[in-house]
């Protein structure tokens, strides 16, 4: 075990899966998400190298994102912050705001937040669709391009949290901007699975149209609404609060990029298959979920039940 070290993920004999926090002399830190506490593990060494295993550990895409622990003054214990709340407690609080949770009627309501992500599908579908904008990019149609964007974000506008139709009409206004936003969106949207470099392209034609809150939006928008199996949502003010709440790095960056796509990408598909048995069905309803997350205020989870692991599951394969 002579390389342990900050971050590796070790399994205990008892105490399940969990990641190093830090390393001292006469002792190892380790974050045990069984143990139901903000807290992390103080074992001392070189005792607990014998119940620490490197090689039982595998993979983990919620522990090795985890945020950075800061040490107690008070317990001399490595900790997540005040703030962070268990899995159990994050679905409290989502089914405090949508009773009945996914299969609820205020939840499945035409006019409600999924609703409206799904009639942004539904408009999309007909005014992207069948090479339509395609057509209109190679005639350098732009105010037809950015008619049929307003449509679509139009239809998620409806509910709090998503688009600012006002600012996306202000950012897309500048055809020598919107252009060539409009042309690597067709890229994305082009193929089932885009890879990063077709992100990349798009999240810096976005970046080109304004500042990050309103350009993460637009980046990612339109992939989310064409293909809410795969792709996300990321709204920064609302992905940074239930990301920092739910103990994830989603290492954001004020202007659209990669690196924290991709994360909270992981980051989504580990909560949509923790939350499979309540009823969810694709990134739309986590998107939902996190939502209620962001902005439910804290004291909405009454009693701050006892829980298993915030968001963890088993990596999907690489797209």
């Amino acid at each position: 075990m002579d390389d342990l070290s900050a971050g590796t993920l070790v399994r205990h004999a008892t105490l399940g899966l969990g990641r190093v926090v830090a390393l001292e002399p006469t002792a190892v830190h380790v974050f045990f998400p069984a143990g139901e506490s903000r807290f992390a593990a103080k074992l001392r060494l070189p005792d607990a190298r014998r119940l620490l295993s490197l090689e039982a550990a595998g993979h983990d895409p919620w522990l090795e994102g985890l945020t950075t622990f800061a040490l107690d003054a008070g317990t001399r214990r490595y900790a997540l912050a005040a703030s962070w709340i268990t899995h159990e407690q994050a679905v409290a609080q989502f089914t405090a705001a949508c009773p009945g949770g996914f299969a609820g009627e205020a939840y499945l309501a035409p006019g409600g937040r999924a609703g409206a992500w799904r009639a942004a599908g539904a408009e999309m579908q007909g005014a992207f669709g069948d090479g339509t904008a395609a057509a209109l990019l190679a005639d350098g149609d732009h105010r037809a391009l950015v008619e049929r964007a307003l449509r679509v974000l139009g239809k998620a506008a409806a509910v709090p949290g998503t688009v600012d139709l006002e600012e996306a009409e202000a950012a897309l206004a500048d055809e020598a901007t919107a252009l060539p936003f409009f042309e690597a969106l067709l890229a994305v949207l082009a193929v089932p699975s885009p890879a990063r470099a077709r992100f990349e392209r798009l999240f810096a034609a976005a970046g080109a149209l304004g500042d990050g809150a309103v350009a993460w939006p637009l980046a990612t928008a339109f992939p989310f609404v064409a293909s809410p199996a795969k792709q996300v949502f990321l709204s920064p003010k609302v992905a940074s609060a239930a990301a920092d709440r739910l103990g994830f790095d989603l290492r954001l960056d004020a202007a659209p990029a990669w690196s924290a796509y991709a994360a909270l990408r992981t980051f989504s598909d580990g909560l949509l298959e923790r939350l499979r048995p309540l009823g969810a069905r694709d990134l739309v309803d986590v998107e939902s979920f996190l939502h209620a997350v962001a902005t439910r205020r804290a004291g909405a989870t009454a009693g701050r039940p006892r829980a298993a692991r915030p968001s963890a599951a088993r990596p999907k394969p690489a797209r």
